[in-house]
């Protein structure tokens, strides 16, 4: 009798094929999940690193701008020695308060510095103070002992984004009234640097923006370790209530859009300078 060889294949069943089917879908998944929690991480770890830089630039140059101010202010217009009137406004202009900001989206914190004003820009190495020309006064030898010229700074909240804008005393004559002459003599300068220094000073400055996503703002004035009574009280507030203060605790709270993030810094800060 004569045997036939039947040669044998071997080959999955659709059962195995079914299985490993399910088990690719299962390894791609789980590797999936791992790449998206892992792209996920990283972003936060982004986000996170941005916001602390923004928190401390920011707080860096509060920090700065306090210990080079004279004085804390309730108005940017005082009449005694603030007289700063922000023009970016149309019409006659607006005086800051630091009870509220004039914008619809800020909120009721705002820190104003007075300031002596300088030859040149924030930050500049070579800047020097502006001293003003007094009837009499001696800007040759004496300059120094003429009054200082003043600026404001206001750090403020608008659309949850942190402004810092400088705006420039008005040049006003020794009556209080607006001054009409040249510049040169106004301020202790020749004739050719304080019209250029007019021109600097009363034009309209670009804010500084300096962090986004800004929650919270907080703003609190104090006189050694007492804390000024009243400071927010609407009723019992008055244009000096800020002029003994010669310190602030400053709150700033930053987020991320999606609020998963949020991180904040509170600084006690000394101005070191005085009137």
């Amino acid at each position: 009798m004569q045997h036939m060889q039947h040669s044998k294949e071997n080959g999955f069943t659709i059962t195995e094929l079914v299985l490993v089917m399910v088990i690719i879908a299962m390894v791609v998944g789980v590797f999936s999940q791992m790449l998206v929690s892992s792209n996920q991480s990283a972003s936060i770890s982004r986000a996170r690193v941005d916001i602390n830089r923004n928190l401390h630039n920011s707080m860096d140059a509060i920090e700065t701008d306090v210990r080079q101010a004279v004085r804390f202010k309730a108005s940017g217009y005082d009449g005694y020695d603030t007289f700063a009137v922000d023009r970016s406004f149309s019409g006659a202009g607006h005086s800051w308060s630091y009870m509220n900001t004039p914008y619809v989206n800020g909120t009721n914190r705002v820190l104003i510095l007075l300031q002596y004003a300088t030859t040149m820009g924030h930050g500049a190495d070579s800047r020097q103070i502006v001293y003003l020309r007094t009837p009499g006064g001696d800007c040759a030898t004496k300059k120094t002992q003429q009054p200082k010229y003043k600026k404001i700074i206001i750090y403020f909240l608008n659309n949850g984004e942190l402004h810092r804008r400088t705006i420039y005393n008005d040049m006003i004559d020794s009556y209080g009234h607006p001054y009409s002459g040249s510049a040169g003599n106004y301020f202790c300068m020749n004739h050719a640097e304080a019209n250029k220094f007019k021109d600097r000073a009363m034009k309209v400055h670009q804010d500084s923006i300096l962090a986004t996503s800004v929650s919270e703002f907080e703003v609190e004035y104090y006189e050694g370790k007492t804390k000024i009574p009243d400071q927010y009280d609407a009723v019992k507030s008055y244009p000096g209530i800020l002029d003994s203060a010669d310190n602030v605790v400053v709150t700033l709270k930053l987020q991320s859009p999606s609020k998963q993030i949020s991180e904040s810094q509170t600084l006690t800060i000394r101005k070191i300078n005085n009137l």
